[in-house]
């Protein structure tokens, strides 16, 4: 076996073995389903045999399908991280407080008993927020000026692309 074969064959029983092992459901493209899990609201049945599964990171769609006799359900498409250049918007582990960040840095925090949002709209509300800063420069400025002041002069200093921002 050639030395990028084996080296392949390695990453991809590793990502495998990863996405078997890991809690995470970004790393997931197949799931355990029962009913049980259902009527706890572990999964969302959208249509016949479409789910939501409110915990996955890409808000993908998932499809009932059988496997060996087992009820498994299966990513209906390749996961894929919306592109939101510079800005990400990352909910905490109670999924009732998001972050919003540009190039790493926190910016705003929004949190569920301000803005609404539940944990099964989380995903939602993360790609709205990350729409809006990606092409509405009034929200992005509405979000820096409530900022308190040496937080907002902080992040202006590092970044200074946004002052244009605020300048209008």
């Amino acid at each position: 076996m050639s030395k990028e074969k084996y080296l392949a064959n390695i990453d991809r029983v590793l990502q495998e073995t990863l996405s078997k092992t890991s809690s995470n459901l970004g790393d997931k493209n197949k799931i355990a389903y029962s009913e049980d899990l259902e009527k706890k609201g572990a999964f969302l049945k959208i249509a016949f045999d479409v789910y939501r599964v409110p915990e996955d990171p890409y808000n993908g769609l998932w499809t009932l399908e059988d496997h060996n006799g087992q009820p498994y359900l299966v990513r209906a498409s390749t996961p894929q991280q919306p592109d939101a250049g510079n800005w990400t918007a990352i909910s905490n582990q109670d999924r009732d407080n998001i972050t919003l960040s540009y190039k790493k840095y926190p910016i705003a925090r929004f949190s569920s008993d301000k803005y609404g949002f539940t944990s099964n709209d989380i995903i939602s509300f993360k790609l709205a927020l990350l729409e809006n800063v990606n092409n509405d420069e009034d929200f992005v400025k509405e979000v820096l000026l409530e900022q308190p002041e040496a937080k907002r002069l902080a992040v202006l200093s590092q970044f200074p692309e946004l002052q244009k921002v605020i300048r209008g």
